[in-house]
């Protein structure tokens, strides 16, 4: 499949007036990207194994605060394990209707076990027992073992809580770097790059496209 002749035109707004904090300016191209874009809040979570090998895969951001992004997942999957030992993430938010991204870089933290506690018991009924009777990442036999599994916790917590999974939780990526990508017309694009300083403050510096 030849793909060179696809062609998209790019007309977005200057994004000069970013504010020197990057956690903001994430908030406010989010909060526009909720009202047009599908999945605004998914984003593509670039972690690094011991070998050295990457991998990468799509999750959903569940808060934007000055310490980051945070999402949550099974922490014995392929992502929470190479988390474990190596504690650093990447990240790409990307929203093509306004021709935007953003993406960031720095090290993980875990949320606390309340946090967790408190998000969980936000999700469906339904989605608390998948999580609880997944391995997530674990080689799977047929998909109906998994399916079955499922109906059976189904049936066994109709109208209980379900608990938390100690291994599932919360995990914090920090905007140690951040970048702000703005498309543009004749492929002169804006990209403002954020340094997080000793001081806590951040470098601002325009990158060429």
């Amino acid at each position: 499949m030849k793909l060179s002749s696809i062609r998209s035109e790019y007309d977005g707004e200057s994004i000069e007036s970013l504010p020197a904090d990057p956690h903001v300016g994430a908030e406010l191209w989010l909060e526009h990207a909720l009202k047009v874009e599908a999945e605004a809040t998914a984003f593509s979570l670039a972690t690094t194994g011991a070998d050295g090998r990457l991998s990468v895969r799509v999750v959903l951001a569940k808060e934007i605060t000055s310490a980051g992004v945070t999402f949550y997942t099974n922490g014995h999957s392929l992502k929470g394990l190479q988390l474990d030992k190596q504690p650093v993430a990447a990240g790409v938010f990307f929203w093509p209707k306004q021709h935007r991204q953003i993406r960031f870089e720095g090290a993980v933290t875990r949320t606390t076990a309340a946090e967790a506690d408190e998000y969980f018991a936000s999700r469906p009924h339904a989605s608390r027992v998948a999580s609880a009777v997944s391995n997530q990442s674990a080689p799977l036999a047929h998909y109906h073992e998994l399916k079955t599994r499922f109906e059976k916790a189904l049936a066994e917590y109709a109208g209980l809580p379900v608990p938390r999974p100690p291994h599932w939780g919360g995990y914090i990526v920090a905007f140690e770097r951040v970048e702000f990508w703005q498309g543009q017309p004749n492929r002169l694009h804006q990209r403002l790059h954020y340094d997080l300083q000793s001081d806590g403050s951040y470098k601002r510096t325009w990158l060429e496209p």
